[in-house]
This record gives C-alpha cells, sequence and structure tokens, in this order.
C-alpha cells in the first residue's frame, strides 16, 4: 500500500466518525455473532449496521451497529455505536460513539464520544470527547475533551480541554486549557490555561494562566500569569506574579517577586517578600539603587553602582591609585546587604574583589593580582537622598610571583600586616584597612 492510499484511508477513518454518529440509535438488539468480509457483505449484509454483537470478525472489514463483547478485524472495523470490551484490527478502528475496554490499530483509532480503558494505535489515536485511562500512539494522541490517566506519544499529545494524569510525548504536549498532573516532552509542554502539578520539557514549558508546583525546562519555562511553586530553567523563566522560587541559569523575570529569583540576571518589577540573588538583579520598584563615591587607604579612591534589593545587591566599582606607586585603576564586583539599625544608622556588610592591573596596563589571564575586602561600613543618613559612611576593611591579597615572565605582584600591603604566607609562587597577605565616603540613593526607576 502506497503513501496515496494511507492518506486516502485515513480521511476516510476521520470523515466517517461525524457520519455515522449522525445516524447513530441509542439501543439495538443484541445478537451473538457476525462475520463479514468487507463492510454490508457478510453473515447479516447491509443489516449488521443495524444490530449490537457479542463477537464479530471482519476478514477485511466490517461494519456493525455495537459491541459487547469482542471485535476483530484484519484491516478495518467499524462501529456506529458503543464498544464494550475488546476490538482489535490490523490498521483502523472506527467508532461513533462511546468505548469501553480495549481498542487496537496497527495504524489508527478514532472514536467522536468518551473512551473508557487502554487503547493503542501504531500511528494516531483520536478522541473528540472525554477520555481516561490509557492511550498509546507511536504518533499523536488527540482529545477535543477531558483527559484522565496516562497519554503517550512518539510525537505529540494534544487535547483541547483539562490533562489529568500524566502526558509523555516525543515532541509536546499540548492542551487548550488546564493541564494537571505530570506532563514530560522531549521539547515543550504547551497549555493554555492553567498548569498545576510537575511539567518538564527538554526545552521549554509554556502556559497561558499560570502554574502551580514545579516545572523543569532546559531551556525555559514561559508563562504570562501566576507561578506558585519552582520554576527551573537552564536558561531563562518568565512569569507574572511569583510566589515561590525561580531559578535559571541566565534569566529570571517577573512582575511581582514572593519568594527567590536565583540567577546570572533577575528582572522584577516590584519585590513584596524575598529576594533575587545573581550577578545583576534589577527591580524597578523599591530596589536598591546607590551611587557611592569612596576613599580608602588601598585605592585611595572609587566611584561605585549598588543595584538590586536591600536583602542583597550587586556591586559594580571602578577603583583608581593616581597618586602613589604602585599605580592602578581596576574595575571591581561585590555583594552586600543593607541592614537598617534605627532611623538614621544603617548597616552595610559587602564582600568586594577585583584584578589588579600595574601601572595602567592591561590583564594578562596568566597573571593572579587579587585584592579582595571584606567591608563593615556603618552610614548615617544626612537625608532621604544621601548617607555618609565609614567602616573597616580587612584585605587579602593574593598574587602570583613568576620569575619565568617576569610578573610580580602589585605591592600595596601596608606595614600592619596581620597574616602572610606563600605556596609555590603563589602570595597570600592579610591586612586591616579603613574606607569612607558617601551613598547617594536614587530612587525607583519610572
Amino acid at each position: 500500500m502506497n503513501h496515496k492510499q494511507i492518506l486516502t484511508l485515513f480521511t476516510f477513518c476521520i470523515m466517517a466518525v461525524p457520519c455515522l454518529a449522525a445516524n447513530a440509535e441509542p439501543e439495538k438488539p443484541l445478537k451473538s455473532y457476525q462475520i463479514s468480509l468487507v463492510p454490508f457483505i457478510g453473515t447479516d449484509g447491509s443489516e449488521s449496521i443495524d444490530f449490537r454483537y457479542k463477537r464479530s470478525f471482519n476478514i477485511l472489514g466490517g461494519i456493525t451497529g455495537g459491541i459487547e463483547g469482542y471485535e476483530l478485524g484484519g484491516f478495518l472495523n467499524i462501529t456506529n455505536g458503543e464498544v464494550n470490551g475488546l476490538q482489535l484490527s490490523g490498521f483502523a478502528n472506527v467508532v461513533s460513539d462511546e468505548i469501553y475496554g480495549l481498542q487496537g490499530a496497527g495504524f489508527i483509532n478514532v472514536n467522536a464520544g468518551d473512551f473508557t480503558g487502554l487503547r493503542g494505535a501504531g500511528f494516531m489515536n483520536v478522541n473528540a470527547g472525554e477520555f481516561s485511562g490509557l492511550q498509546g500512539a507511536g504518533f499523536m494522541n488527540m482529545s477535543s475533551g477531558e483527559a484522565e490517566g496516562f497519554s503517550g506519544a512518539g510525537f505529540a499529545n494534544i487535547t483541547g480541554g483539562e490533562y489529568l494524569g500524566f502526558a509523555g510525548a516525543g515532541f509536546a504536549n499540548i492542551a487548550g486549557r488546564d493541564m494537571t498532573g505530570f506532563t514530560g516532552a522531549g521539547f515543550a509542554n504547551i497549555s493554555g490555561g492553567f498548569h498545576q502539578g510537575f511539567a518538564g520539557a527538554g526545552f521549554a514549558n509554556i502556559s497561558g494562566e499560570g502554574s502551580q508546583g514545579f516545572t523543569g525546562a532546559g531551556f525555559g519555562n514561559i508563562t504570562r500569569g501566576p507561578v506558585t511553586g519552582l520554576q527551573l530553567a537552564g536558561f531563562m523563566n518568565i512569569s507574572s506574579d511569583l510566589k515561590g522560587a525561580q531559578m535559571a541559569g541566565f534569566l529570571n523575570i517577573a512582575r511581582r517577586v514572593e519568594g527567590l529569583q536565583l540567577g546570572v540576571i533577575n528582572l522584577a518589577d516590584t519585590v513584596t517578600a524575598g529576594t533575587p540573588i545573581g550577578f545583576l538583579s534589577i527591580v524597578r520598584r523599591g530596589g536598591l539603587r546607590q551611587l557611592e563615591i569612596t576613599a580608602s587607604d588601598a585605592t585611595h579612591m572609587a566611584v561605585a553602582f549598588r543595584i538590586g534589593t536591600p536583602t542583597f545587591y550587586n556591586i559594580f566599582s571602578y577603583n583608581a591609585r593616581p597618586f602613589s606607586s604602585p599605580h592602578f585603576n581596576v574595575f571591581g564586583y561585590g555583594i552586600g546587604s543593607r541592614f537598617l539599625l534605627s532611623d538614621n544608622v544603617v548597616f552595610y556588610p559587602e564582600i568586594h574583589s577585583m584584578q589588579l592591573q600595574q601601572d595602567f596596563l592591561s590583564w594578562d589571564e596568566e597573571e593572579v593580582d587579587i585584592l579582595s575586602e571584606i567591608r563593615l561600613n556603618f552610614a548615617y543618613r544626612l537625608s532621604s537622598k544621601v548617607e555618609w559612611f565609614a567602616g573597616a576593611v580587612l584585605y587579602h591579597h593574593l598574587y602570583k610571583d613568576d620569575p619565568d615572565t617576569g610578573f610580580t605582584g602589585t605591592d600595596i600591603a601596608p606595614g600592619r600586616v596581620i597574616y602572610e604566607d606563600s605556596w609555590g609562587s603563589f602570595e597570600s597577605i592579610v591586612w586591616p584597612g579603613f574606607r569612607t565616603g558617601i551613598y547617594v540613593n536614587m530612587g525607583n526607576w519610572y
């Protein structure tokens, strides 16, 4: 059989369901058996569509008014009524009404009503109503109503209504409305409604109205509605309101955050509880944004920008030592927290680090010359916008002396060194210091 013949039969099977359903009768007489060579050529001839059968045998194909037992077909079984029991065919089973039991076909199973039980097809299962139980197909399972139980397909599971249970597909699970339970797909899980439970996809989970529970994806989780629970993605998470946690390899985006954002970059409109943690976190309303101008004994002068939330913020700094040897100007990075001790006194514990470059030279990646700081800053609020601060610093300088290249670490340690050690060509020096300056609070971004 060539592909054109298969396509013709497939189209016939799909179109036969509504035609049969239009002529289906609610109840028909029950007979013991029937045998057909092809539809309408058999023991009951053209009257086979007017009876239900306990046993039905179709050598090539046949049509009946219903099955109350089992039906076996070499190629095609067509039922203008309900199937209650077992129905097996080499190519297709086409049923106009509900199915209770087991249905198996080499190519396709089609029915217009509810399905309850187990159904397997080499290519596709198509159900226009609710389905409850197990559906397995080599290519696709389609259901326009609610689905409950397990639906497994080599390519996709598609339902127009709610899905309850487990849906597994090699490519995608698609629901026109809500999904509930576990859905797993090699590529994507897509829901036009609300997803509740667990969703795992190799590429993305997409929900139109929100999710509750856990969604994990190799690339991203995207939902237009609120998220309650955990979003875990290799690259990004996007949601409306978040109550729970977003964890991504790169980017988290949420409108209102009540929980945790963990990623390289976190974006939020408002954080009401919890905090974003990452290399860069931007909160549009209520976030921390400060400009810092500092003088210290190690770098002499620095300008820094703080951004994030009071609980956790990022520090991006430019540090210079232009007036005494050794000279350098470098960029640094750090993290910190802000604690309000009283109406006017604020405590800023911070960690900061920078790679030094001597005499304004570029940094060779093989050179190690790192100055790290543990800062304990106390600030006094001069106004709503300006704070004066001063604090102690514990410096740690780690550098490498490499006689082969002539590189020697920047010598900035003063005479008050409290710890010094070396291993191989690496030197480690610790000493206390002091820093002071002002913070300028920049307020909300609109």
